[in-house]
């Protein structure tokens, strides 16, 4: 008899245990859990606005002019009309002239000046990147040192533009001049 009531005792604390404590434990650590992983989101989110802002107190810090700079630079767009008239500025500063103007958003379909909505379309592999590519191909006829210029010019120019290849054959051996078919290629951020 005298062991029947601790064993009693202890028999109901073992199922207050069990039916009570340990659960509430165990939903006091799980949400301990959680809230260490909502602690740690906050901090990110607070190192993110800073850094945030920071950049943002960057830009605001910029001028016009550099803004204007870095637009051309990396449009926010295609902008493939900008780009034909600064090229054709370029080429006609050297008496040169555009021709057979050929272009395509890096997606194989080709397209003229006159179908420009066709090169707003990109597909899957250009979907996944944060840049777009802009393909141009176009003839000019020069002379060797005015068309050396010109790629300078296009060198020097604030667009980032790479020349992909470049074909020549003879126009006027008479003139000493050529007609050469350039292949460029140009980026653009997307938005």
């Amino acid at each position: 008899m005298r062991f029947i009531l601790p064993i009693i005792l202890l028999a109901l604390s073992l199922g207050l245990f069990f039916e009570y404590t340990n659960p509430a434990y165990q939903s006091l650590s799980a949400q301990r859990a959680l809230a260490t992983k909502y602690d740690t989101a906050l901090t990110n989110a607070r190192k993110l606005t800073e850094e945030r802002d920071a950049l943002n107190q960057k830009y605001r810090a910029l001028s016009e002019d550099s803004l204007a700079r870095l637009s051309k630079l990396l449009p926010d767009n295609a902008d493939n009309i900008r780009l034909i008239i600064d090229i054709q500025q370029m080429a006609q500063s050297y008496g040169m002239s555009l021709n057979s103007i050929k272009f395509d958003s890096a997606n194989g379909a080709s397209a003229t000046p006159g179908q420009l909505a066709a090169v707003t379309t990109l597909d899957a592999t250009q979907a996944s990147k944060d840049y777009g590519i802009f393909n141009l191909q176009f003839t000019t006829t020069a002379t060797y040192a005015n068309f050396q210029s010109f790629l300078k010019d296009v060198e020097s120019s604030l667009r980032l533009t790479d020349i992909q290849s470049i074909d020549f054959t003879a126009a006027d051996p008479l003139k000493g001049t050529t007609i050469y078919t350039v292949k460029l290629r140009t980026y653009w951020l997307k938005g």
